[in-house]
């Protein structure tokens, strides 16, 4: 494949394709998005995971200050400390799907922007998310909520539940839902405001800096980054990327456990 001209932009999920299967992101990644960004590119994280953490990860590997949380709900500066994009979650959706999950004895987590907020059900002594016995006087502006339970059934019915919700969706689920395996797996599921994705917050991301669709590439593998891919002039899937994000992908990389990103970024973009 011959080089990729005038890439301004790359925007990297995180789980599964920045970092290996140990959960780390190696020295050889970090080499070629240092080198990248020195070379004017922006290299943009884009996970589904909070805000505190993908800006904790972005600074970690040298990467631009711009990152997407919280699957597209929360685009932020953290060099300027500002939102560039938001779109938060009701309070009266917030309760509706708490309560569910207190019924039912389903984990709740409320992602905000610096903190992680969680019913006892998915409590322990050793969590980094914070207690909440109740939620009346709760009033932090919250932009994802994450759901989770090793019964099927039970994550069945909610999603049941959250799909007569005019407000919300399901963003993202556990692959092992998905696949429907029920051997004890913790299944989880990311919601947000049912106008969220990866791709419309890159898509605001690249107006507000004057770029267009042609100069970005995406880097995804799991199903939730189908919008990313949308948003992106080259798609690039991991070796280790569901297969029908493989379908849509342009080029396919080595996997997260070989330094796949790193492969592209060092052989595949013409940085003149």
């Amino acid at each position: 494949m011959k080089k990729l001209k005038n890439i301004k932009i790359a925007f990297i999920d995180i789980d599964g394709t920045l970092s290996n299967s140990k959960k780390e992101v190696t020295k050889e990644t970090i080499e070629s998005i240092k080198y990248a960004t020195k070379h004017g590119m922006y290299v943009v994280l884009c996970s589904g995971r909070t805000n505190s953490y993908v800006c904790e990860i972005s600074k970690k590997i040298h990467a631009s200050s711009f990152v997407i949380s919280c699957n597209g709900a929360e685009t932020y500066n953290y060099e300027t400390n500002q939102n560039v994009f938001d779109n938060k979650i009701a309070i009266d959706d917030i309760n509706t799907i708490w309560k569910y999950c207190q019924t039912n004895n389903i984990g709740c987590i409320l992602n905000t922007q610096d903190q992680r907020y969680c019913n006892e059900a998915i409590y322990d002594n050793y969590s980094n998310k914070i207690l909440l016995k109740g939620i009346q006087s709760f009033n932090i502006d919250t932009y994802q909520i994450v759901t989770g339970q090793k019964n099927y059934d039970k994550m069945s019915q909610l999603e049941k539940f959250i799909g007569e919700n005019n407000n919300l969706k399901i963003t993202n689920a556990s692959s092992a839902y998905i696949e429907k395996i029920q051997n004890g797996n913790h299944y989880f599921f990311d919601i947000t405001n049912k106008n969220v994705n990866k791709g419309i917050a890159i898509k605001q991301l690249l107006e507000y800096l004057k770029l267009g669709k042609e100069n970005a590439i995406g880097f995804g593998d799991h199903i939730n980054d189908h919008d990313l891919f949308e948003s992106v002039g080259f798609k690039i899937a991991m070796a280790n990327a569901n297969p029908k994000l493989k379908e849509q992908a342009d080029f396919i990389t080595l996997s997260n456990d070989e330094n796949g990103v790193a492969h592209f970024l060092n052989n595949f973009i013409d940085y003149n």
